[in-house]
């Protein structure tokens, strides 16, 4: 399996989806020109409906981070890969302007993104 999907959270999965896509291709795993798997095969192996895989991927090329090709599949496509950087660090943002707004300690959440670094969630 590629990856997992959380199905108590409260994101939808199509955007689970696309955010564990654009996080391959940040660690380097999924690079340019590289195929993914098809919207029938991450379908089954995450246990989703078409249509929500579809959604992502059709998002994704819409983003510019897939690309479509006739009779082959979805490819990575060359992805500027400080955008994406910067999203993440944008919600990143809004996290923890949520934590302050709701009173976390600026100690709890540097503990927090310690164990994160650390593996040790």
């Amino acid at each position: 399996m590629w990856f997992r999907i959380d199905f108590h959270s409260s994101k939808p999965i199509y955007e689970q989806i696309k955010e564990r896509i654009k996080l391959l291709i940040l660690s380097g795993k999924l690079k340019e020109g590289e195929f993914v798997p098809s919207i029938r095969s991450l379908a089954e192996d995450l246990g989703v409906n078409l249509n929500t895989v579809a959604r992502a991927y059709r998002e994704l090329v819409q983003e510019g981070v897939l690309e479509v090709r006739r009779g082959e599949g979805y490819v990575v496509s060359k992805v500027n890969v400080e955008k994406i950087r910067t999203q993440l660090e944008t919600e990143l943002r809004k996290k923890i302007e949520d934590c302050k707004k709701a009173g976390i300690p600026l100690e709890r959440i540097l503990k927090i993104a310690e164990e994160i670094y650390r593996g040790d969630e």
